[in-house]
């Protein structure tokens, strides 16, 4: 899929399970500060690569979850941080999405993720549940994690429908 966004042609373009979702596990990771975690779902789901001039500039992995599909991972590289990419290829993934009949998608993100709550929020999800306790050792975290001043604990879970 080809895609006029922020005064640059875009490429969105998907990528099959396998070793070759390994070139993307640094952008991955952006999402999801846990290596263990992100090895354990790296390879479900759909992963959509936004690209310019051939460089991966974003990533979203959508994997099927029961009878929505959860956005397990949305990242864009830190260059191309504050610039509308990300909001770009949220957008093309969910017409992607409502276009394959998917009729209602969930994200989860982390309580003290300020900036990543009000970024879903502009896209139109609305806030579903708090899941406490989350981001845990057990979970691969570090106990002491904390964002924007703020422990880091709890995963806020979002959803929009489609």
């Amino acid at each position: 899929m080809r895609r006029e966004a922020w005064g640059v042609d875009a490429v969105l373009e998907m990528v099959a399970a396998g070793a070759g979702r390994e070139a993307f596990l640094d952008l991955l990771l952006l999402a999801d500060e846990s290596e263990l975690q992100v090895r354990s779902y790296l390879n479900a789901g759909d992963l959509y690569v936004w690209r310019r001039g051939g460089d991966a500039v974003g990533i979203v992995l959508a994997i099927p979850d029961g009878d929505a599909v959860e956005l397990k991972a949305v990242a864009v590289a830190p260059a191309w941080q504050g610039r509308g990419v990300g909001s770009a290829m949220l957008r093309a993934v969910l017409d992607d999405l409502r276009g394959r009949g998917v009729r209602r998608v969930t994200v989860g993100t982390g309580n003290s993720g300020v900036g990543q709550l009000a970024f879903y929020q502009k896209v139109g999800f609305r806030l579903a549940s708090i899941e406490r306790d989350f981001f845990s050792p057990a979970r691969g975290y570090p106990a002491d994690l904390e964002e924007n001043g703020i422990p880091l604990r709890d995963m806020v879970w979002m959803d929009l429908e489609l």
